[in-house]
């Protein structure tokens, strides 16, 4: 191998690929050199980093393998897909003719910017990103604006349009010539530690993360194999209050969400004048009585608390759950915001459920004004660029601890299945979940590998008092990642007023080591085996 000399290099010395294989050998070395002089300054990498080298095995296996489609489901899920678009583009088009008199693109930033800038004169949105302003239409500018009556429509149609644009993209994108759709995963790829994921190298497949539930039922289990999906319960509820439990020695939100039923004791709480019993079974008859026309007690403390925990406005939660807003006031002035007696508007004095979530949300504004950084359980460190007193950049820093804490937490038990299963096969990551097929083998093997797998998911932390605390892992098992829906599912659903879900047979159920599944794979077999 020639050695050169790059100090003594001269202009035309090589011929050009000899040139290119210089080019290339200065741009190694230095990048070489740059790292050695920044590994001076920290003799060891930080765990998290090297967590997420490990993390290369199981998510390049996920890579290679990909996941078995149902061709013609997929094709007809597209099709779906093409109906509902057209009709909601006809619709936004018809509407913003009344304002401009031509029709209007979702996917425009710069026809949207003009839309409701221009010409429908709303106050312009300007977010930080990477220390960057800009005016902008993303989905968190479209929500600010939703708040005004005449913008509401339009927003609404964008941002389903948009949904369903990329639920096309998946459905419509080249599948391998094996029939398998292959992601490609990047580690690295969000602020949080939750990989991101793309087509793959070859340009087919896309991203599993993206898919929506009521989509899945078109990816399936390769013959004589069965599927499993195994999420986290409740996990981020979970975190938020190990983080209340570990800052303040406030333990109430964690010991109400590992009670057996965190939105019935939440209800409890924030309702304690219902007439709660102390009896499980019906104090959650007493939960489910309606609270606002469909809208139960217990539905209220799920939906209405996720909205609020990151320090989400009652306006926001209000327009989300399609509740009055005076409604949505009352609920978090119970649930964590409380409130000061007024006697002009004839209101009383309100002592909050959980007075620590708005605590936390003070302490990591304060972290932001002092460090501009936060550090999760795990480790994984982050800096926050925007101005720290600006609501978006606040926000977003409370979302990151539980959000981020999370997917270490699932990266890590997705690690040890597969570091320590190897009869399982990897196959697909989405945040919170996890998906593996196994050999049906009937339910004794069945439930050793499940039991084995929720073992090796639940991650222990230890909190500065000596806590230990875990999120238990929740399975379902069945033939095609859709969950199952029965003929009795489409008659209640009917019965609701809603719109049927698509009969789904040998989806994913709750799996239960006292009652095994005794379902036998019939539909699609013999296309899965072709």
């Amino acid at each position: 191998m020639p050695i050169v000399h790059t100090q003594d290099l001269r202009l035309n010395q090589f011929s050009r690929n000899e040139t290119l294989q210089v080019y290339c050998g200065l741009d190694t070395c230095v990048t070489l050199e740059v790292f050695e002089e920044l590994s001076k300054l920290r003799p060891s990498p930080p765990a998290i980093y090297q967590f997420e080298r490990a993390l290369q095995g199981p998510y390049l296996e996920m890579m290679q393998r990909g996941f078995l489609v149902d061709d013609l489901s997929r094709r007809q899920a597209a099709q779906e897909l093409h109906r509902r678009l057209e009709s909601l583009r006809q619709s936004l088009n018809e509407l913003a003719s009344a304002v401009w008199d031509k029709g209007l693109n979702p996917r425009s930033p710069a026809q949207l910017k003009d839309f409701f800038y221009s010409r429908m004169k709303l106050p312009e949105v300007w977010i930080n990103q990477k220390g960057v302003r800009k005016l902008s239409t993303n989905r968190e500018a479209l929500e600010k604006l939703e708040q005004y009556l005449y913008a509401r429509p339009f927003v609404g149609l964008i941002l389903t349009i948009r949904e369903l644009a990329k639920q096309l993209e998946v459905f419509e994108t080249d599948i391998d010539s094996d029939g398998r759709f292959r992601t490609s995963y990047n580690i690295a790829g969000t602020e949080t530690g939750r990989p991101s994921s793309s087509e793959n190298a070859f340009g087919t497949g896309g991203n599993a993360q993206n898919i929506s539930p009521s989509l899945r039922y078109v990816f399936v289990a390769d013959a004589r194999r069965k599927l499993c999906v195994i999420d986290l319960e409740q996990v981020e509820a979970r975190e938020v209050g190990f983080f209340l439990g570990c800052l303040f020695n406030d333990w109430d939100y964690l010991d109400s969400c590992e009670s057996g039923d965190l939105h019935t004791s939440n209800a409890k709480r924030i309702w304690p004048e219902l007439g709660w019993t102390g009896n499980a079974s019906q104090d959650r008859q007493i939960a489910n009585r309606i609270f606002y026309r469909d809208f139960t007690y217990r539905d209220m403390a799920k939906k209405g608390s996720h909205l609020s925990n990151y320090s989400g406005s009652a306006w926001t939660a209000a327009r989300s759950l399609k509740v009055p807003i005076e409604l949505m006031d009352e609920f978090q002035a119970k649930y964590i915001r409380g409130r000061v007696p007024d006697a002009r508007r004839g209101l009383g004095a309100i002592a909050p459920a959980f007075p620590g979530i708005p605590r936390w949300w003070q302490w990591v504004a304060q972290q932001l004004q002092t460090t501009h950084q936060l550090v999760t359980p795990f480790g994984r460190q982050r800096h926050f660029f925007g101005r720290p007193g600006d609501d978006t950049t606040i926000r977003e820093a409370i979302a990151f601890l539980p959000q981020s804490t999370t997917a270490d937490r699932m990266n890590l038990g997705l690690w040890r299945v597969w570091r320590y299963m190897p009869q399982i096969r990897l196959l697909a990551q989405t945040y919170d979940s996890i998906t593996f097929d196994y050999e049906d083998m009937g339910h004794e093997y069945e439930s050793e590998i499940i039991g084995r797998a929720l073992e090796l998911i639940r991650v222990v932390l230890v909190a500065p008092n000596g806590r230990k605390y875990s999120v238990p892992g929740e399975a379902k098992i069945g033939w095609n990642w859709g969950n199952e829906v029965t003929e009795q599912d489409i008659v209640r659903t009917k019965a609701q007023g809603k719109k049927p879900p698509r009969l789904n047979l040998e989806g994913l159920r709750k799996f239960s080591h006292k009652a095994p599944d005794s379902r036998q794979r019939v539909n699609g077999l013999k296309r899965v085996m072709l």
